[in-house]
């Protein structure tokens, strides 16, 4: 584990995307977050303008008010809930300030660039071949990963904490302290939690590898991963809408809490200021861990370019290939219809069921799908 010339290797293979990350985290947080201070004290000084002043006075009607002004340049949320079920009684009428990082470009190539991390660690390695060198090597499999992951981690770490942290400190230097009225529990929510759901994609990216042999089909499966909350979410509030309809504001409440568990791929996308999402996702990240060391040491190089690196993945693949594509179906045949919970099931259903044959007729038949896949 702690051979230099296996750091070294690692390091050579890895460099420049490890830099590429650190750059990618202080464009997207670092500097959104001084691009934020920015449009906050320009909002301030639009309020004080002479234009806005004389807007002010020859439309009284339609007059902003103080309270409307005071509360739109209050900082209360990094990451403002979508749901006014978690949102203070006092922001309910008017919103206070909100920060744009998290929609710039720059924060989602992040997302992007620690999903292709993971990619080169298994995944690129497995395409070029690499890992049939990596296996003559005089070092242990487990030590071999347990490096590419430590590279990884401790490179989300350190870029993530130090962009969050230059960033945050300019925010604070150029917002006078009145201003803060910040809700702290869903402040570290959002900080830790962040920085977890980075870590749970590199790691995924790395998990998606060691189980599907195709390089092709991995980084496919993987991308597919990602868009897990985007699918399951929609399809959780269908199903609550349907089966309990009355249950009202309290009900719908407990229903975001829950998807929390699912927003873990998703960075500030948590609205709930509980920790039990975070902890969750410093579970996930360790069992992700424990089970990426244990399948890169019982993976046979042999079965490089299979679609599969392990027979036993085929049916669960395919199980869940096929509900998640059902899902994601009745989802969209239930967008501005009248849809009901029958018809719904039935969308889902069919789909699930077509999609299953047809990926099994793709396995069994069209071999050459996927560039160095084998049927299993």
């Amino acid at each position: 584990m702690f051979n230099r010339g296996l750091w070294y290797r690692e390091w050579r293979n890895m460099r420049w995307m490890l830099l590429g990350v650190a750059v990618l985290f202080f464009l997207g947080i670092t500097l959104g977050l001084v691009t934020d201070a920015d449009r906050w004290q320009s909002q301030k000084d639009y309020y004080e303008s002479s234009a806005f002043l004389k807007q002010q006075n020859e439309d009284p009607e339609y007059k902003t008010t103080d309270e409307e002004m005071k509360t739109s340049l209050t900082v209360v949320y990094l990451a403002m809930p979508m749901y006014s079920n978690f949102v203070e009684a006092e922001y309910n009428e008017y919103l206070p300030f909100m920060f744009y990082f998290q929609v710039e470009m720059f924060f989602t190539l992040i997302k992007i660039a620690v999903f292709i991390l993971g990619v080169l660690a298994v995944i690129f390695e497995r395409y070029t071949r690499g890992n049939r060198f990596t296996a003559s090597l005089p070092y242990k499999r487990t030590h071999i990963i347990g490096v590419k992951m430590i590279m990884g981690i401790a490179t989300i770490i350190l870029s993530y904490v130090a962009s969050v942290a230059i960033g945050w400190s300019y925010f604070l230097a150029h917002v006078p302290k009145e201003y803060f009225q910040l809700d702290t529990s869903k402040f570290w929510v959002d900080i830790v939690g962040g920085l977890f759901t980075y870590i749970l994609i590199f790691l995924v990216a790395i998990l998606i590898g060691l189980l599907i042999g195709s390089p092709i089909a991995a980084s496919v499966v993987a991308f597919g991963v990602m868009l897990i909350p985007n699918v399951l979410n929609p399809t959780m509030d269908n199903f609550y809408r349907f089966i309990w309809p009355d249950e009202g504001e309290a009900g719908m409440t407990n229903l975001l809490k829950f998807e929390d568990y699912i927003n873990v791929f998703s960075p500030f996308s948590f609205e709930s200021p509980s920790f039990k999402s975070v902890i969750f996702s410093v579970i996930l990240s360790i069992l992700m861990i424990i089970a990426s060391l244990i399948l890169y040491k019982k993976q046979h190089i042999e079965r490089s370019g299979y679609l599969f690196a392990f027979p036993w993945v085929k049916w669960p693949f395919l199980v869940l290939f096929s509900l998640f594509v059902g899902m994601a179906t009745a989802n969209l045949a239930i967008t501005d219809t009248e849809l009901g919970f029958i018809g719904y099931l039935a969308w889902g259903i069919g789909a699930t069921i077509a999609s299953f044959i047809l990926a099994l007729y793709i396995l069994n038949k069209m071999r050459g799908l996927f560039q160095m896949s084998k049927a299993n």
